[in-house]
Parts: C-alpha cells; structure tokens; sequence
C-alpha cells in the first residue's frame, strides 16, 4: 500500500515539474514570436521613428511579453503569410502597444509591415508608424 505522504510527495513534484514546464514553453513560444523576421522589422521601424521615439522618451526602449492568450490581436500565421502583433513597448517616460499587420510574399517570402501604429497608454495618443503619413490619405 502506497503511504499518503509519497502520493503527497509525488502530487508535489509533478505540479513543480507541470508548472515549470508550462512557464518553459511560454518563453520558448515568446522568444521564436520575437525571432520573427515581422517583429524585427516591425521594432526596427519603431526605433527609426523620431516621433514614436519622442513619445515614449526612447531611448530606453524594451518590450515586454506578448499576450499568448489573446489570439484575435496575437495571430501569427507564416504558413497563410499573415502576422497580427500587438508588442507591449516601455520607453523612458511613457508605455504603449505597438500594433503591427505583416504580409508575406507568396514567391519571395519576404515580409512586410503593411500597417504599424503605437497607440500609448498614458496619453491615448496615436502614432502611426507605416504606412508613412506621405502617404496617409
């Protein structure tokens, strides 16, 4: 007969082992989103940006994690050449999203940053990064 306090031990061990597992997969997942050739481009177009530079008082510039759970606005699809990414941003004096649409090309399998806009948190303020405001209509 098996002893309650080795069940105890076991229920323990695995619920560590469950967990651990779970926070290795969420960061595996995290880091290959952010491998991304459509989030490369869609930060490198943020830090180009002397006015989404302005307004979050950047530099500094981090990220912080994507929300996994939220699959309508996280929708990463290479296979169909689509990429829907809101990307937390923190700079020196504000905080925002950064939203960004990513196409890639059937025959180059190049992508593309069809709309990327930073919406900031504190003053509701709206910047849109791509496409250009030269060519906003």
């Amino acid at each position: 007969m098996v002893s309650t306090e080795l069940l105890k031990r076991i229920a323990l061990y695995g619920g560590a082992l469950a967990l651990g597992s779970a926070f290795l997969m969420r960061n595996r997942i995290q880091n290959s989103l952010a491998a991304g050739e459509y989030y490369k481009k869609s930060m490198e177009a943020l830090s180009q940006d002397p006015t989404a530079m302005a307004a979050l008082g950047a530099p500094p510039l981090k990220t912080r994690h994507l929300d996994l759970g939220d699959t309508e606005v996280n929708n990463v699809q290479p296979h169909l050449g689509y990429a829907r990414l809101d990307i937390p941003v923190v700079g020196g004096r504000e905080k925002g999203t950064l939203r960004t649409n990513c196409k890639r090309d059937a025959t180059t399998g190049v992508w593309t940053i069809e709309k990327l806009e930073l919406f900031l948190e504190n003053t509701g303020q709206t910047v849109t990064i791509v496409p250009p405001s030269s060519e906003r209509r």
